[in-house]
């Protein structure tokens, strides 16, 4: 059957539990083994993600989903016409109980219709040669028919990884995936390194005149303490051969930001505050933007080496500060419990340090980043930054807790990270339903109520109770809708209203942002 495991059987099998037949839900060739209906899911870059339906048949193969093969359509219609020139029986869904109920030349033609439903696959599998390249694939990757059909191109790999590797006495390590789906009920403390790329830049004396071409250290008759080797395997100068001009520019940079925050943090006049917080952080922003500018292919002066070098030391960073604070916050060392790193961002740590108030995480987080940052050289400096509790991780950077920064005993604020409550790509009811549910979790501890409170909203939606301005998605241009390769909805859109710009009236080029209800 064509879609039978979403549609055909688990209709069947709710029927005839309906009806009570107890029998019926044997439906494979194993007498005995009884058929089972579950709810499942697969997603993947590729196909993106498809929740489906499951009937356990025991001795059948299950259905084919035809993902070698990019159609516009994947109904059975738009397939068996691509493939084989012919359609189905052309009868809508809402006549076949009158068919049914009709005369013998009505039923006749829905028989017909039956008949064409059943047919049309088979020719389908004998026409794309469906079990002879699975069969085939199975063989070759070593892993059951039935994955081929329901599982994504990694177990493929792993089954001959497992396979290669048995035969050499060899075993797989076991990866424990970064961000899965966890909630902390105990607190997390948050450790950031202050302006991270910068003082790596500062640290390692990283620069466009102290870079080191293939061959210069030889050639200058350098020692190996004159110069460093970066993790992507470049070299640079040290400060004592000769101090590059962008770390003396970060310098100066990052020195009248402490200036500025130093003031503000004694300022008590509202304007005064407002003016130094906006100067510290534009200070902060053009630190940032000098990684940014060495990055960029398409700028004034680009330079791969330096930013490559830079994300590669700040990845060893993090993998460093992670080892620190586990090995050295354990019980052996006299805490109360062995620290465990949840998470670990670009610039930033999340440890379980096992004490149960948020006050003893404030004091250990403190601790911890002063003991990590002694192993870095200067001005490389990590900082304890908050603490959550509780913490809900989703998957990476992917994030929401209540955060505490100032006082240990009144939560600052809700943070949430990624999440469809500050995302603006999405529309309003799902921000607003996601926000509300987050609270519900996290502030009252509640998460039959926050899926509750789902399930009410999806009952609205369902039943047109909600106004259609919560239904509308913002998404912007960013340059003129012809220069699309594959336009989307939002870009026809803007070509409808005129010259593929929106929100400065009619023609011109991109930029903006624009409303669409999708339907």
């Amino acid at each position: 059957g064509y879609n039978i495991q979403n549609f055909d059987l688990p209709y069947l099998m709710q029927r005839a539990d309906v009806l009570r037949v107890s029998s019926f839900p044997f439906l494979g060739r194993i007498r005995g083994r009884r058929s089972q209906l579950r709810d499942a899911s697969f997603q993947s870059r590729q196909l993106g993600r498809r929740d489906t339906k499951v009937v356990t048949v025991g001795g059948e193969g299950g259905g084919v989903l035809l993902r070698e093969h990019k159609l516009r359509s994947y109904t059975l219609n738009a397939v068996s016409a691509h493939f084989l020139h012919e359609q189905k029986e052309d009868v809508p869904h809402s006549i076949i109980t009158d068919l049914q109920h009709g005369s013998d030349q009505t039923r006749r033609r829905l028989a017909l219709y039956c008949l064409k439903d059943a047919v049309l696959p088979l020719r389908l599998l004998e026409r794309l040669m469906v079990l002879v390249n699975h069969v085939e694939m199975a063989r070759v990757t070593g892993v059951p028919l039935r994955y081929l059909l329901a599982r994504g191109t990694q177990v493929k790999v792993v089954a001959q990884l497992l396979r290669q590797a048995m035969q050499e006495d060899l075993l797989l390590p076991v990866v424990k995936a970064e961000g899965g789906d966890d909630f902390e009920g105990s607190p997390i403390a948050t450790l950031d390194f202050s302006s991270l790329y910068p003082s790596i830049m500062m640290a390692h004396n990283l620069c466009y005149t102290t870079l080191l071409p293939p061959g210069a250290a030889q050639r200058y008759g350098l020692s190996p303490t004159d110069y460093i080797r970066t993790p992507t395997g470049d070299l640079f100068v040290t400060a004592a051969v000769r101090r590059g001009l962008l770390p003396r520019i970060l310098e100066g940079l990052l020195a009248a930001r402490r200036r500025a925050k130093e003031e503000l943090s004694r300022e008590t006049d509202p304007f005064r505050r407002h003016v130094l917080d906006g100067r510290q952080m534009a200070l902060k922003v053009s630190a940032n933007s000098v990684y940014g500018f060495t990055g960029a292919q398409a700028g004034r002066l680009p330079c791969l080496e330096i930013s490559q070098s830079v994300t590669g030391f700040g990845r060893q960073m993090i993998e460093r500060t992670q080892q620190l604070v586990e090995s050295h916050f354990c019980v052996a060392n006299g805490y109360p419990a062995d620290a465990k790193v949840v998470y670990g961002d670009t610039d930033s740590v999340m440890c379980h340090l096992g004490v149960p108030t948020v006050a003893e995480a404030m004091a250990l987080g403190r601790e911890a980043a002063v003991w990590v940052s002694s192993h870095f050289p200067p001005p490389i400096k990590l900082e304890f930054e908050k603490v959550y509790w509780p913490y809900l991780l989703i998957s990476k950077k992917r994030y929401a807790g209540l955060c505490f920064a100032s006082r240990p005993d009144v939560h600052d604020r809700l943070d949430c990270k990624g999440m469809e409550a500050v995302r603006r790509d999405n529309c309003p009811l799902v921000a607003n339903l996601v926000s509300a549910c987050l609270q519900r979790i996290l502030l009252h501890r509640d998460p039959q109520g926050a899926v509750a409170h789902a399930q009410d909203v999806i009952s609205d939606l369902l039943c047109n109770r909600v106004d259609v301005s919560q239904l509308v998605i913002t998404k912007e241009l960013t340059r003129a809708a012809s220069q699309y390769a594959a336009p989307q909805a939002h870009v026809r859109l803007a070509e409808r209203w005129g010259g593929g710009a929106w929100g400065g009236g009619r023609g011109g080029g991109g930029g903006g942002w624009g409303g669409e209800v999708g339907t």
